[in-house]
């Protein structure tokens, strides 16, 4: 095949022939540089479409903007395998040889690879349906089996998550039995508090409840509902657990649990108030 190839690259550049190499080459040139300005005003029409989107409605606005990021790095994965194997047989066929022999090649060779290509046609096709029924796109939060983080990238073989200590993960669609979404519309931040029996239980409450309070007028924008005291949680031997919840937008539960731990942490140490802690006998 190489000396086939040598041989009719030689027969190409002959004088006799510049001018037809010279427009082979533009040929090539043009065929290229078509493909890549069409994949770049795909990918700029898919990064403008939530200028589409009726203004009001944030939530669903983030939701059209994180789904049309998915499908832009889908459609412009798909979109160079495409090219690049049509300029393939278009520069082949520019060079002088026969397209259908290589088609011909090709197939049988894909045949061949076939049978040991499941795997690859199963991420494809999950992929596939994952893009279809919205089930998660770049920027959400999700956890896949025992691994967590952030989609950074996607493609209809895989997903890439970065966790918070950013390690990368990449999961082959076809692999995902389930997933969960952490942050689809609202999240909750849950706080539990455990005293010792000693403590009065109304007084607890009651420092609890100005805490939480004190948590509403110093981070509204983070909440999206009152904080409740939900009551007893647990009895132990180690003591009473109480247990607080609210409502947060997606991105801000992390933010909102730590604060209000430490509000929490700061009445009760002014109140006198002492949390439990486990006796090692």
């Amino acid at each position: 095949m190489l000396p086939a190839v040598l041989d009719r690259l030689h027969q190409l550049y002959t004088p006799d022939n510049l001018i037809k190499v010279l427009l082979a080459t533009i040929h090539i040139v043009f065929i290229l540089v078509a493909g890549l300005v069409v994949l770049r005003l795909i990918d700029s029409a898919l990064k403008r479409i939530w200028y589409i989107v009726p203004p009001g409605d944030s939530a669903h606005s983030r939701r059209v903007v994180q789904r049309a990021e998915t499908l832009r790095h889908i459609v412009v994965s798909v979109g160079r395998i495409v090219l690049w194997s049509f300029a393939s047989i278009m520069i082949v066929g520019e060079l002088g040889f026969q397209t259908g022999t290589l088609l011909t090649g090709a197939g049988i060779l894909g045949l061949a690879v076939g049978f040991d290509a499941q795997s690859l046609v199963k991420d494809v096709i999950s992929g596939f349906f994952i893009l279809l029924e919205d089930q998660y796109g770049i920027g959400d939060s999700v956890k896949i089996g025992e691994m967590e983080g952030t989609v950074e990238h996607m493609t209809l073989r895989t997903t890439v998550l970065r966790n918070f200590e950013g390690h990368v993960h990449v999961v082959p669609n076809g692999s995902i039995v389930s997933v969960s979404v952490l942050n689809r519309d609202w999240a909750r931040a849950v706080v539990d508090v455990t005293v010792p029996h000693t403590v009065e239980i109304g007084r607890l409450f009651r420092s609890l409840e100005a805490t939480a309070a004190r948590l509403s007028s110093e981070y509204p924008d983070n909440l999206m509902g009152r904080p409740k005291l939900l009551g007893i949680e647990k009895l132990s031997e180690d003591g009473a657990t109480v247990r607080m919840a609210v409502k947060t937008k997606p991105s801000k539960r992390p933010e909102v649990t730590r604060e209000w731990r430490r509000l929490v942490w700061e009445d009760l140490d002014r109140e006198g108030i002492q949390l439990a802690y486990k006796h090692n006998t």
